[in-house]
């Protein structure tokens, strides 16, 4: 057996061959059968989803939608400012604001990133989106130097679309509200907050609360309207030192979370505003958690979060029992905030708030609530197409004046026919309220006017619409309404040659 191996080698080779060949197509087969098998794997349809898992899911497709939009908005906006933005990134959504996003941009000359800001226009918003606007408003903010306020660098009304573009310095260190929570900035507000944070320290409290007083004080020394944005939010943390931002919001009309509880509370003193949003601030610090959004005020019971005396004193304070609020003046010089040095405040004395006439107006009008009607817009100023539509409008008016007269002449002393002549209500055109009664007589036609024919006798009783060649001729001004007036009405002649 072994010679014959050994002399037919060349069988053991073809037999080796052909295991080999099948070991390869069963392989291949294998693969080929794998790569099918995957093309059809099984995918959860929709309609099998938890009804939770759906809402998630449809939400997060909502909000990733809405992040597209605002970041083609970012774009768009530094296309039209070439060469003097450079974009770094498109931030999370670290407000609660639903239409406001944040982006880091870089001003060319500059190797910091700034914080721009692209929002909705409210809907309560007073000022008109005008290049005029836009200017009185960029000019006030610029006025604004406190060093415990955020300022505003620069800000942009977009007409067209609807928007706001606001430009801060850019903070890493974030917000009190992330201290107070120990919590990165730059994480989306619905996966922060979650847990309770920890409450401030005494002397913590009391100097935060007297340096965001201090700037509410500025701003209302200034002639600014309430900042009806105080929460921790809203308060830049830099250095050991708070600076309020948010103060643009009440200008261009934005509400706060606080706003319809606070407003349905505060109806009849809407001044205390400020002084109840202070309050939910300083108890934030003290207990380390805000209070809820549909509470207005504490109770009792929450008090006995907080950890020190003198914060449940100050706040019993704020909370008046009896609605005797105290303004924000009457706070500072409590004496819980006394002893308190301000460094920042000695070092850098606040520049006063000069304000211009136009300033002013904006101001005003943002108090009052009105839509601020400046020169640039076009609608308010008479062109000469307007001149002429408005000396028609007069010749027409005296035109309608004349004819009513006469309509009221041949209608019985102005008495409009009833349903049993054989013509209804709606045929009947409304005779203004401002006219003036008929006159006892006829009136005289005027000079352009050709003399009317000589009336029949009066042996005829009634002129029916058909009978239209017995009317008197009629200038083309007054066909209009007596051709109205022939549809609807049954002129009588017999009192109309009376009355002659």
């Amino acid at each position: 057996m072994a010679n014959f191996w050994e002399e037919n080698y060349w069988v053991a080779i073809i037999i080796g061959l052909a295991g080999l060949s099948l070991i390869v197509l069963i392989i291949v087969i294998a693969v080929l059968c794998y790569r099918r098998c995957s093309r059809y794997d099984y995918a959860p349809l929709r309609d099998y989803m938890s009804l939770p898992a759906k809402l998630q899911k449809e939400k997060q497709m909502e909000r990733d939608t809405i992040r597209e939009s605002a970041l083609l908005n970012c774009q768009f906006y530094l296309r039209a400012h070439a060469g003097k933005f450079t974009f770094s990134g498109h931030l999370p959504d670290m407000g609660s604001r639903v239409d406001k996003h944040w982006f880091l941009v870089r001003y060319s000359s500059q190797s910091k990133d700034v914080l721009l800001s692209i929002c909705n226009k409210a809907t309560n918003c007073s000022i008109s989106f005008s290049s005029n606007t836009h200017k009185v408003l960029r000019e006030l903010l610029k006025c604004v130097k406190h060093p415990y306020l955020w300022p505003v660098l620069d800000i942009d009304l977009l007409e067209e679309q609807d928007l706001e573009v606001l430009i801060q310095r850019y903070n890493k260190r974030g917000s009190l509200k992330d201290y107070i929570y120990h919590e990165k900035p730059n994480q989306d507000w619905d996966n922060k907050y979650g847990m309770k944070g920890h409450g401030l320290a005494l002397k913590e409290i009391q100097l935060f609360g007297r340096q965001i007083l201090e700037a509410l004080l500025y701003l209302q020394d200034g002639g600014f309207p309430q900042h009806c944005h105080v929460q921790a939010g809203n308060v830049v943390l830099e250095r050991g030192t708070c600076k309020l931002s948010g103060y643009e919001n009440i200008l261009l009309g934005h509400t706060s979370r606080l706003y319809p509880i606070l407003s349905k509370k505060l109806k009849d003193i809407p001044e205390a505003y400020d002084t109840l949003s202070f309050g939910h601030l300083v108890y934030e610090m003290g207990s380390g958690t805000a209070l809820d959004d549909t509470v207005a005020m504490p109770d009792r019971s929450d008090f006995k979060k907080l950890k020190h005396q003198q914060v449940v004193e100050i706040l019993e304070f704020i909370f008046d029992a009896n609605r005797d609020y105290p303004s924000l003046r009457e706070i500072v010089e409590h004496d819980f905030f006394q002893n308190v040095r301000l460094k920042a405040l000695e070092k850098n004395p606040p520049a006063e708030i000069r304000l211009t006439s136009a300033m002013r107006n904006l101001l005003k009008t943002v108090k009052k609530g009105r839509i601020l009607k400046t020169p640039t817009i076009r609608r308010s100023t008479p062109t000469r197409h307007t001149r002429s539509k408005r000396k028609s409008s007069e010749t027409s008016l005296k035109s309608n004046e004349a004819e009513t007269v006469l309509s009221g002449e041949l209608v019985n002393n102005g008495s409009l026919p009833s349903a049993s002549d054989g013509y209804t209500s709606a045929q009947v055109p409304p005779t203004p309220a401002t006219i003036p009664p008929p006159p006892a007589t006829m009136p005289p036609p005027p000079a352009t006017m050709p003399p009317p024919p000589p009336l029949p006798p009066p042996s005829v009783a009634v002129i029916t619409p058909r009978a239209q060649s017995d009317l008197p001729t009629i200038s083309e001004e007054r066909s209009a309404l007596l051709s109205d007036i022939r549809k609807g009405l049954t002129l009588r002649r017999t009192a109309l040659s009376e009355r002659v």
